[in-house]
């Protein structure tokens, strides 16, 4: 019998001591899960550590208690709000501005999972979320009214012109003073709505707050093609004008309705005006240096035989279509002008003729040849006579034509007489002013030169003696340049 109690009893501290030794590992088990679930109950509404939400730190923060900051924050808002012509500061407490600051916090939250939080208080966050903004429309219509009021009553008085040209920036742009007529308020609410649940403290209004948004940004891009298609003008393969962009601004038609067109009467009127008038040299004056040193000024005088006939004339019509066409490519460009007569090189208001050419000098009464700058031949004269009306025309002309022979010279007939009113036979001849006004030999004078012409001159004709007259004959081409001045 005590032998049987004995193995009883050890029997009895076997199992006590089997079941010590799995209560220790179901309690440390049972504390850790508590602890985990303690865990995931504390991060189910509170921040991890090392959390910013939208760059705030909200580390171990509740969820109310951000969602309530955004909420104030939110409330107390104010934005400067700029562009289309509209600068105003906007409080959020003027147009009962709210944010549902509880589903900010709660988006936020749910983005790191609570479950995983033994591990994500490790991390560091970075959280971002969307702040679902509300407002009174009808209170932003009425901060925005005054600008569109004052826009329409801009545009009614001074005419102003939705898109306009800054010479500065070379560009057109929308025109600030009357622009914020065009304003879509609910375009404007959903920009607010953006920059409010951003924080902004500043937004710029841009063509997506307009009602004819579209249009007026496909105007504005059609006048700034335009613009952008500086052209250069060339003659003779050399630059002569430079078409800005602000002369093409100049040029460019923006209608009610903001179609853009370009202004090709404007153009052609311009052509045939002013870029004429600087480049056309026929009948123009010129002022150049002779190979002697001399500095002579040539023009048309009294022009009683009509304009000389030499230099440069653009030719207006085609140029004007060319530069048109070129613009509306709107890109940079060069332009040969074209012409309908062209003159030995480019230089307005100097020569434009080449190095051979016949000079008369009237003052002088002596007429000089020069080829490539050598003086060739030169002679004294006799002119037309001024104290008359028949002085010898001034300008630059060429040489018409050359005979040689008994050639007979009359002049216009007299109505009293029926005759002509003088009959004159010469050897030489050498056409200048068409075919009335030339080089030839006079027979009945026996002297030139000095001041005979101002008491016994031509009729306007080039008076030489006869070895003169024939030596000129014999060295004059048709088409050689002839200079008269006084």
């Amino acid at each position: 019998m005590p032998n049987h109690m004995s193995a009883e009893r050890a029997t009895k501290r076997a199992n006590k001591s089997h079941r010590r030794r799995w209560i220790a590992p179901v309690v440390i088990v049972g504390v850790l899960l508590a602890v985990y679930l303690g865990g995931v109950a504390v991060f189910s509404f509170v921040f991890m550590p090392h959390t910013t939400l939208d760059g705030a730190d909200v580390s171990l923060k509740t969820a109310s208690a951000v969602g309530s900051q955004k909420s104030d924050a939110v409330a107390a808002l104010q934005t400067h709000v700029t562009g289309n012509g509209v600068d105003l500061t906007v409080f959020g407490s003027d147009i009962d501005l709210t944010c549902d600051g509880a589903s900010y916090a709660r988006s936020a939250l749910t983005q790191v999972s609570a479950w995983a939080w033994p591990v994500e208080v490790t991390r560091t966050h970075d959280l971002s979320a969307e702040a679902g903004v509300s407002f009174d429309h009808d209170k932003l219509a009425a901060l925005l009214a005054p600008a569109m009021d004052e826009s329409r009553q801009a545009a009614s008085e001074d005419s102003g012109d939705v898109i306009s040209y800054d010479s500065s920036s070379a560009s057109f742009a929308l025109d600030d003073r009357v622009i914020a007529q065009y304003l879509d308020v609910d375009a404007v609410a959903g920009v607010l709505s953006t920059a409010f649940a951003q924080h902004a403290a500043s937004v710029v209004l841009g063509d997506e707050c307009l009602s004819t948004g579209g249009s007026i940004e496909d105007a504005v891009a059609q006048a700034n093609a335009y613009v952008q298609a500086a052209t250069t003008l060339t003659l003779a393969d050399q630059d002569v004008y430079n078409v800005t962009a602000d002369q093409i601004a100049g040029w460019v038609t923006i209608a009610d309705d903001l179609s853009v067109s370009l202004d090709t009467d404007a153009i052609a009127t311009w052509c045939h005006g002013e870029l004429s008038e600087l480049l056309d040299t026929v009948g123009a004056e010129r002022t150049y240096t002779r190979p002697d040193g001399v500095v002579e000024t040539v023009n048309d005088g009294s022009a009683a035989f009509g304009a000389s006939v030499y230099g440069w004339l653009i030719d207006g019509e085609t140029a004007a279509d060319e530069l048109a066409a070129a613009i509306q490519a709107g890109q940079p460009t060069t332009l040969a002008l074209p012409t309908l007569q062209e003159a030995a090189q480019v230089n307005p208001g100097g020569q434009d003729w080449g190095t051979r050419y016949i000079d008369v000098d009237i003052p002088a009464q002596h007429i000089y040849f020069y080829d490539n700058g050598t003086l060739i031949w030169d002679a004294d004269t006799v002119t037309g006579q001024p104290s008359l009306n028949r002085g010898t025309p001034t300008g630059v002309w060429t040489v018409t034509n050359r005979l040689s022979g008994n050639i007979n010279l009359t002049g216009p007939v007299n109505a009293e007489t029926n005759e002509p009113e003088w009959d004159s036979h010469v050897q030489f001849w050498m056409g200048v002013v068409r075919n009335i006004v030339g080089f030839h030999n006079a027979p009945w004078r026996s002297t030139f030169g000095g001041q005979i012409y101002t008491w016994n001159g031509s009729h306007g004709c080039i008076n030489l003696s006869y070895a003169d007259g024939q030596s000129l004959y014999d060295l004059i081409q048709v088409g050689d340049v002839v200079v008269i001045h006084n």
